[in-house]
């Protein structure tokens, strides 16, 4: 790589763990910043325990979420409840221009690590904190799960099937949304901070950044306030044509909530005679249920006898909107992917090459798009530790060892 990422020369030092906190580093990370994951003696982040695994017997080392959101990082063993560790903290955090940690509020304090102690030591430093319910307020110091704190702060309501109990959105997404969030803010923080001099405690939380989403949950909670009427999930065929069909190979979703998507599929699937007849000539007609389960009938049968490649081809050519089902393996296949080389190979010590999900951005200047460069494996706990206390901290290697023995590294 001849070129430098945005964030080169950026040391972030990461107290985060499970999720949020680490996907909000591991993008830092990504952007070129060098990311130190402080991690517990022994333990580490307890993601490291989180199935699945690629091996049973390197569990700790191998978990997917794990090596997922922590590529790019270097790994030191911290206790930050001994007050050596806490002073070689302070060290790190004098040479540092971010720190990130998702501990409960006031944890950071109780160590003696917290913001108005280290701005202190670093006048410059992004003190970056993720919570669930934010650094004050009547809620700080509530516990929740992706799944609570998405109901509360999210679009829940509008998600799942219509007939059954609202569902949180897939697995991490809300979390990786509060680090996206974090992330962002971190950034355009450590921009100020370069100009004026002045660093910034960042307040970042679940329940705000989740209702921040001004898609359907603002809208549901104006509808109640003002008709006094409780919004339901839509039904998994609200018009004609929509919802997922199957296929010869498979499944495909489709909408056709826009009356010109209606009359696109009815051609694609050859019942163009359906939009000279006054049954199907407005949004209200096709609505009657009548209308749906026959239009569904035929929709059935034309999809049966197509591949979701052929449909696809036929989507694109007649303008309908809709998009295969894929499996992971079609899904690392996917023409455009391919040629845009978005999935790439890392090589981790335990597991061997594996395929990741790639950048989630390019890089261009008048010469054209730079290629990016390889993302290093997650770290082993404590894979950094002696190279960062001895290389950078200047520690002898009797020390280093002294402090392994004391349990503080």
């Amino acid at each position: 790589m001849n070129f430098e990422l945005p964030l080169s020369g950026v040391k972030v030092l990461d107290l985060t763990w499970h999720s949020a906190g680490p996907y909000c580093t591991r993008l830092l990370a990504d952007y070129g910043a060098d990311v130190i994951k402080i991690e517990r003696p022994k333990f580490g982040d307890p993601s490291r325990d989180i199935p699945t695994f690629f091996s049973q017997e390197h569990a700790k080392e191998t978990s997917s979420l794990f090596m997922f959101l922590n590529t790019q990082k270097r790994s030191l063993t911290l206790n930050l409840k001994d007050s050596k560790g806490v002073s070689i903290l302070e060290s790190l955090v004098r040479e540092s221009d971010i720190l990130v940690e998702n501990f409960s509020p006031g944890v950071m304090e109780s160590l003696g690590l917290g913001y108005e102690k280290l701005s202190k030591i670093n006048p410059s430093l992004v003190f970056t904190s993720i919570t669930n319910f934010g650094q004050t307020g009547p809620y700080k110091d509530w516990l929740g799960s992706d799944l609570v704190l998405y109901g509360m702060g999210g679009p829940m309501l509008n998600t799942g099937h219509p007939d059954k109990e609202p569902l949180q959105i897939a697995e991490y997404l809300p979390s990786f949304h509060v680090g996206s969030t974090a992330a962002a803010a971190t950034s355009v923080s450590l921009w100020g901070a370069e100009s004026k001099g002045i660093g910034d405690w960042l307040d970042i939380n679940y329940f705000e950044t989740l209702m921040g989403h001004i898609d359907r949950r603002s809208t549901a909670l104006l509808n109640y306030q003002y008709n006094g009427v409780i919004s339901t999930r839509p039904p998994i065929a609200g018009s004609p044509g929509s919802g997922v069909w199957p296929t010869s190979d498979g499944g495909y979703f489709f909408t056709t909530v826009l009356a010109n998507r209606f009359s696109a599929m009815a051609r694609m699937i050859g019942a163009e005679h359906l939009l000279d007849e006054p049954a199907w000539a407005t949004p209200a007609a096709r609505a009657v249920p009548e209308r749906t389960d026959e239009f569904s009938a035929m929709v059935i049968l034309w999809m049966l006898e197509h591949t979701k490649k052929e449909i696809r081809d036929e989507v694109e050519s007649a303008g309908v909107y809709g998009g295969p089902i894929n499996n992971i393996a079609e899904l690392l296949k996917d023409h455009h992917f391919e040629e845009r080389a978005f999935f790439q190979e890392i090589d981790h010590p335990l597991t061997g090459p594996l395929t990741y999900p790639g950048y989630n951005f390019r890089i261009r200047d008048e010469d054209g798009e730079k290629t990016l460069p390889n993302r290093t494996p997650s770290p082993l706990l404590g894979q950094h530790t002696d190279q960062i206390l001895i290389n950078e901290l200047g520690m002898t290697n009797i020390a280093v060892e002294k402090l392994r023995d004391e349990g503080v590294i």
